[in-house]
């Protein structure tokens, strides 16, 4: 406000004052403020950070003081797997920092929309107050001007008593005529100063509720100034952690590749090579149990109805269109071990899945969701996951999900709604895969229990 206005607030306070002491009346008014909370849980994330950097840099130690070139096989298998569980130790726990992350964004989001929202809000309020303020001192300056002419005129009349009054009338009716208008100035005057109190009054409760809302508006706009800067901190780091996150993914995933190496160059009948099986088996199932978990969590279970955008019409279609044959089947490759889904090839027209050259027919061909659905996960960075690769699950609402893996690239993300017979990725080599194809499940959810079924019972080859 204008330095003019602040002298013009000044005298009418002192108007105020003296106004006050002729009627005896007085007037308080507290305005409301509303400050939030720190949020304390800011500073128990970050401890938590520190102590997850501290197990990354001594896993980081451990990785480093591998040492030595190793020629026999299973010195390097002792190696490599030993390299591949320390990485795979990191990105567990970088995968525990991004979720701390990404709590923490989200929380600060929220803080900040809501921040945002009353800091608008406060604003608003600002302006309405100021509007009755500037309305109210014009009220107050034409009352006072009232006021002041009718002190003007009460003087220059001569203002007498009712003696007075009686002396100088030259009969009864002109006294009482008289007498009556005197009273009616007087309760004129009277209105005029108690008007004045009422608005003053107004004016001063005005103003100490601007005061108080200005406060709390330098207090909001502070608290988001901070959580601005939170955020942008952590937004740094969730990107920072991403990034070597998936240089650590890319680390595992050419450990990975080497083993695979070594593998062709063994015996099937070699210890080596039956510890390197197992150990597959072994990560397939953390892999399986992870994606059941999460289905148990966030999936449709038997029972539901779907949503109306899925378009599930109950009958699954073959993923892969034109030509193909199943090259491993449910529940077991041929050497007995578990198999929980289905691998398909495309075949060329002598029914061979490579030409003349060796090239596959599959790689780099599209597949497509089996139904409607929502992709609940994805996962499509080129590394290993567990010899997965690059893979999707897909949630038709009605209990049961499908599974896409070993793709070259997918074409969905999480949280995409995709069509029955919509082109999702196309066919690849990537994970634990000995020739590009698709492998297919079909998994049931029935109230806290996930199973992995027979997809035949779901999907018949064209």
């Amino acid at each position: 406000m204008s330095l003019k206005k602040n002298k013009n607030r000044s005298g009418l306070k002192a108007l105020l004052c003296f106004v006050l002491v002729l009627t005896c009346t007085f007037c308080t008014f507290s305005p409301l403020s509303v400050f939030a909370e720190e949020d304390k849980s800011l500073e128990e994330l970050r401890d938590e950070y520190n102590k997850i950097e501290a197990i990354i840099q001594e896993n980081q130690q451990n990785l480093n003081e591998v040492q030595g070139e190793i020629k026999d096989n299973k010195s390097k298998l002792d190696k490599l797997n030993s390299e591949i569980d320390d990485i795979q130790a990191q990105v567990d726990i970088l995968s525990d920092r991004i979720d701390i992350l990404n709590g923490d964004i989200t929380s600060l989001n929220t803080n900040i929309q809501t921040i945002t929202t009353e800091i608008s809000s406060i604003n608003t309020m600002i302006t309405e107050i100021e509007t009755r303020i500037a309305e109210g001192e014009i009220l107050i300056a034409d009352t006072r001007e009232q006021l002041l002419e009718r002190i003007r005129e009460n003087y220059m009349a001569g203002g007498g008593s009712t003696l007075e009054i009686l002396f100088t009338s030259e009969d009864l009716t002109s006294f009482l005529t008289r007498k009556e208008l005197v009273a009616q100035v007087s309760e004129k005057d009277t209105k005029l100063i108690t008007d004045l109190t009422s608005e003053l009054v107004e004016l001063n409760s005005l103003e100490t509720q601007l005061e108080a809302e200005k406060v709390e508006l330098v207090s909001k706009r502070t608290q988001l100034d901070s959580d601005m800067t939170t955020l942008t901190a952590r937004q740094d780091d969730l990107e920072s952690s991403l990034d070597v996150q998936e240089a650590k993914k890319k680390e595992a995933t050419k450990k990975h590749e080497e083993v695979e190496e070594i593998l062709e160059q063994l015996d099937e009948d070699s210890e080596e090579y039956k510890a390197i099986i197992k150990r597959q088996e072994e990560e397939r199932k953390i892999l399986e149990a992870q994606i059941d978990e999460y289905i148990k969590n966030h999936g449709s279970e038997v029972g539901d109805t779907p949503d109306e955008e899925y378009n599930n019409d109950g009958d699954m279609l073959w993923p892969v269109a034109g030509k193909t044959t199943m090259t491993a089947g449910y529940p077991a490759y041929k050497d007995g071990s578990a198999h929980w889904g289905i691998d398909i090839c495309v075949v060329g027209a002598t029914g061979g899945t490579r030409d003349e050259n060796g090239r596959s027919y599959s790689l780099g061909k599209p597949f497509r969701a089996a139904q409607g659905g929502e992709v609940i996960i994805a996962a499509n960075d080129d590394n290993w996951n567990y010899g997965f690769g690059n893979y999707c699950v897909i949630d038709h609402g009605d209990g049961t999900q499908t599974l896409y893996a070993h793709a070259q690239t997918l074409y969905v993300k999480k949280g995409d709604v995709v069509q029955k017979g919509e082109n999702i990725g196309a066919i690849g080599e990537t994970g634990n895969v000995t020739g590009p194809h698709l492998h297919f499940e079909v998994r049931v959810k029935r109230g806290d229990t996930v199973s992995r079924v027979q997809p035949l019972d779901y999907v018949s080859k064209p």
